[in-house]
């Protein structure tokens, strides 16, 4: 994302467009910088720049404290579109995530298409600009997305890689510090490309292993994977959520939404190979308040089914729709890894949903031919 936190405090209120915004606390403080807009970066002004340097190259500017939950908000709003587009998604952190295209790009009209509808969409829902790189890989990519800012998009072809990053500052390779840059410079490598040459015996010399790494990376090898955050081995939970264009509390409408959320939390645990034992809905009010209600079951779940009667009642015994709301979720947690033996601990009697299952198992066939939303319930359905 572009100039993230000043981004989203001009889009809130349209009188600061074009002025220089400063997020981070007030001129007083002891605080840094933690976004500016483009307008104040001019003056020369930059994250991580104590606030009381950034007040004396713009005094002029709008200076606003960080409000976390209203970033984090759009933040998990924006990992919801590229969501729609890839399962594999990776949050580097609050303004920044990879996506790997590797094997939907097609299906999506090619990788560039799917870049502009992002960016699109993030236009449109939010009023913010988005830059995206494109490359074989994590890191390649990376720098492409800062090469081009505001409002970029830059597609490197593997065959492409070498020509653009060998003309670049040796600094500008990710993992390159300042440290590092001013160790290579007195050695005369100053570009990637200096650097993509240099003997590893030279560089592990320096900077032992990290030597041979920094050479990989100058010829553009390595780091192709994207790490699923779901997928650390400290996975607790795994969800989805929607925000209504305008808040509502008609019943058929938030319940659509809920059935096609839990439908979208059973495809994810699935292909992730999670059981869950705890259901939680999640609602925000019309003043942003965001509430919680969750309900532990007797055994581990995988189906739309399930997780969908469980937050359905979680939604009408605590009479949520009395007033209308802006934001439902649904999330499941408790998880361990599917196995054999997880399916044999239902209770004796109990049917181990064989029927749901197997219509999930063929939507989970269809989805990984032809795409996530080819075919997704209608309605509440009756087995």
């Amino acid at each position: 994302m572009d100039a993230f936190f000043a981004a989203i405090e001009q889009s809130i209120h349209p009188a600061l467009k074009g002025k220089p915004v400063i997020v981070g606390g007030t001129p007083e403080s002891r605080g840094v910088v933690s976004t500016c807009s483009y307008e104040a970066r001019n003056y020369g002004v930059h994250s991580a720049m104590p606030m009381k340097q950034a007040y004396k190259l713009c005094p002029d500017a709008v200076y606003i404290d960080t409000s976390g939950e209203k970033y984090s908000y759009v933040s998990m709003e924006i990992l919801n579109i590229l969501h729609r587009y890839s399962p594999a998604i990776e949050p580097v952190s609050i303004d920044e995530a990879f996506a790997d295209l590797t094997g939907v790009h097609e299906r999506h009209g090619g990788m560039e298409k799917i870049a502009l509808e992002i960016k699109q969409e993030i236009r449109e829902k939010f009023g913010l600009t988005a830059s995206i790189g494109i490359a074989p890989n994590r890191f390649v990519a990376k720098m492409a997305s800062s090469s081009v800012k505001p409002d970029g998009l830059v597609i490197i072809t593997p065959e492409k890689v070498k020509q653009f990053l060998w003309v670049r500052p040796v600094d500008h390779l990710w993992g390159v510090g300042p440290k590092s840059a001013a160790a290579l410079n007195k050695i005369g490598i100053k570009t990637i490309g200096d650097l993509a040459k240099t003997p590893v015996k030279k560089l592990k010399a320096m900077f032992g292993i990290m030597g041979e790494a920094l050479q990989r990376m100058a010829n553009g090898d390595g780091g192709d994977e994207v790490r699923l955050s779901h997928e650390e081995s400290d996975t607790k939970s795994m969800g989805h959520e929607h925000t209504f264009t305008k808040d509502t509390n008609d019943l058929n409408h938030v319940l659509g939404l809920l059935l096609y959320l839990s439908d979208k939390v059973s495809r994810r645990l699935r292909l992730h190979g999670y059981l869950g034992r705890t259901v939680t809905l999640k609602i925000r009010k019309t003043d942003f308040k965001l509430v919680t209600r969750a309900t532990s079951l007797n055994v581990f779940i995988d189906t739309e089914k399930e997780i969908y009667k469980a937050a359905k009642s979680l939604l009408i015994e605590n009479r949520f729709l009395d007033n209308p709301i802006r934001l439902i979720g649904v999330n499941v947690s408790h998880l361990q890894k599917q196995s054999d033996k997880s399916l044999d601990e239902f209770p004796l009697g109990y049917d181990p949903l064989t029927k749901c299952r197997t219509i999930d198992n063929l939507l989970d066939r269809l989805r990984d031919r032809h795409g996530e939303e080819v075919i997704f319930f209608a309605g509440e359905q009756v087995f």
